[in-house]
């Protein structure tokens, strides 16, 4: 039985690692088992079963704790698959019933491979300090690590400055800089700190007759700031006497990987708030297992509010990070230093009240009433339900929807991948504001809000499909990042560049700038192409999460809450599989299997 049992699951696997469930509506012709990779992957996996269940002398899974744990995260990664195959799947195809098989297939495959990867973790981590290190190792991370790091950073940075010089140039760094210059109306929808230190920097490298040198200081600020924050990153490194190979190893994924590269190079606000994360992070590992040298220096507890009032100057969605993380915080450091983090933490939430509330307005600066770029999910559901159940959408709701929205285009633009085509038909918003701050539509929001919880109670499936198909890139990681891509490798873009400034990139740099985009293209190798994947790193969390839950590792626990934030946000965010929103994740990984891999715990 047990025989049948392993050749029954392994041919399950194989048919979930090899299933076509896009080109065929035929369940038979879904399975694509007939080739000789299939043949292969099936003996190897009916080789590693028999050895896992039958023999079990290839994997320990430890106590029941560490079972429900393995099965919990193998669950989440099996969901994950299916909800992802299901978005691309042939209409014809009975996938439900498909979704069965691959369910068998996935979860003892998951299974194994988080047991194995979490025993692999755990002998790794009991063999720390065994790596004496090489003299060049010894003076890049034990005698000057700052200066090492940062010059690292640089260095491998200096390419794309040199092909790119001045700068990329993005669509929403150039909205800034249109703020700025008055083109359009200077508002809090993007964060007005960048857009301030954007204008002014384009506005006087324009009037001082260096528009190319001026807007260089733009990336060559990104690249100081990314070298500073890999820097901690090592420093912390240092702290917790991680493995010398694990710090390589985030080294050249900090220094080399081509979306650091590109995005400090563009104008774009997200090339300031992954720093700015990770930095955010990196404190609060200090905080959580070194108390008393982050309270002893002071500087520590400067720099992580510093990066927390930053945060939120940078991209609208920081104060998220702050609101979940600086309350489990608090309840979990010691007794007799709650009052000194209370009151910085009081002081940093003043500022920023202080600044959006006074500073900006007094500037000029409109601020919005309602920002639309929030309600994104919603529009897509309202969409998505006009299109799936046009005749169940009462007069009433359609009058309203009219009024809001040009709602027949709406109904017909939906884009599961962009929420940009259904916000450009509202008819009420930002843009048509009669004195800038989106009044009108905090006027007719709670409306809104009862004509969607009337069609949701209707048909609450087709809303939630409608989430999975505008979020599921975010933990599915076979699915390539949408618009940009993998970053801005030009700088035409007509907001900036249409007789505002004559900054320019050097035409005889256009061949190095197209190599350094081939070189992006190394998402198509095997093993690397995960790093160009946002739904990997959500699996990078949840492994890396699950394994200190198991363990009862709740300090390091906290440490990945500013990932999974920045995951919740994305499930939520206007574009689906956009890897510059998924940087703040991207960047704290490294620190976080740091974590899991050093040797001691003390507070």
């Amino acid at each position: 039985m047990k025989e049948l049992i392993v050749l029954f699951l392994a041919a399950a696997s194989t048919i979930a690692l090899f299933a076509d469930v896009e080109s065929t509506g035929n369940l038979s012709m879904a399975l694509n088992g007939d080739g000789i990779a299939q043949l292969m992957a099936l003996v190897m996996i009916i080789y590693v079963y028999r050895r896992v269940w039958i023999k079990s002398d290839l994997l320990s899974f430890g106590k029941r704790r560490e079972q429900i744990g393995y099965a919990a995260i193998a669950f989440l990664f099996t969901l994950s698959m299916i909800i992802g195959k299901a978005q691309s799947a042939n209409p014809d195809l009975k996938y439900v019933l498909f979704a069965v098989l691959l369910f068998a297939g996935y979860m003892p495959l998951f299974y194994i491979a988080a047991a194995f990867l979490s025993d692999k973790i755990t002998c790794a981590a009991d063999r720390n300090g065994d790596d004496k290190g090489t003299k060049i190792t010894k003076w890049l991370f034990e005698e000057y690590v700052i200066l090492g790091a940062m010059l690292v950073v640089f260095l491998c940075r200096l390419p794309y400055l040199i092909a790119f010089y001045p700068c990329s140039m993005s669509w929403d760094g150039g909205a800034q800089i249109c703020q700025f210059y008055g083109s359009e109306t200077f508002s809090d929808h993007h964060p007005p700190m960048l857009s301030f230190v954007y204008g002014a920097i384009a506005f006087y490298a324009q009037k001082w007759g260096i528009p190319n040198l001026g807007m260089f200081f733009i990336p060559l600020g990104q690249t100081c700031l990314s070298a500073f924050a890999v820097a901690k990153v090592c420093l912390l490194f240092k702290e917790m006497k991680t493995p010398y190979w694990v710090r390589w190893a985030s080294l050249v994924y900090y220094g080399l990987f081509t979306v650091w590269c590109i995005f400090d190079v563009t104008v774009i606000k997200d090339s300031i708030y992954w720093q700015l994360s990770l930095v955010y992070t990196v404190e609060m590992a200090w905080c959580m297992l070194r108390q008393e040298a982050f309270f002893a220096k002071k500087r520590h507890l400067f720099l992580m509010f510093l990066c927390g009032v930053l945060m939120t100057q940078t991209r609208n969605n920081g104060i998220f990070v702050l609101l979940f993380t600086v309350p489990v915080i608090f309840i979990v450091i010691q007794r007799k230093k709650k009052g000194v983090y209370l009151g910085s933490a009081i002081a940093m939430f003043a500022v920023i009240y202080l600044l959006n509330n006074a500073l900006y307005p007094a500037l000029g600066v409109v601020s919005l009433k309602e920002k639309e770029d929030m309600y994104c999910i919603l529009f897509q559901q309202t969409a998505k339900y006009g299109q799936d159940f046009p005749e169940d959408v009462t007069a009433e709701e359609r009058e309203f929807l009219n009024r809001m929205f040009d709602y027949d285009e709406l109904v017909e633009v939906y884009n599961p991948q962009l929420a940009d085509w259904v916000k450009n038909c509202l008819k009420i918003c930002e843009a048509a504001s009669a004195d800038g701050t989106n009044a009108e539509f905090a006027e007719i929001r709670n409306e809104y809000f009862q004509v969607w919880f009337a069609q949701l109670k209707r048909h609450p499936l087709s809303y939630i499909n409608t989430f999975f198909e505008c979020s599921y890139g975010y933990y599915y990681p076979e699915v390539k990042p949408y618009k940009e891509g993998n970053g801005f490798y030009e700088m035409d873009r007509n907001m900036f560049t249409q007789s505002m400034h004559s900054a320019h990139q050097i035409e005889a740099f256009a061949p190095f700038r197209f190599l350094l985009e081939q070189v992006g293209k190394f998402e198509y190798l095997p093993g690397i192409g995960l790093l160009y994947r946002c739904g990997f790193y959500t699996w990078c969390i949840i492994f890396a999460a699950g394994y200190l839950l198991i363990r009862k590792r709740y300090r390091e626990l906290i440490i990945a809450l500013p990932a999974i934030v920045n995951i919740l946000v994305c499930l939520i965010s206007p574009v689906n599989t956009c890897i510059r929103y998924v940087m703040p994740t991207m960047c704290i990984v490294p620190v976080l299997y740091a974590m899991i891999m050093k040797q001691d715990t003390p507070v």
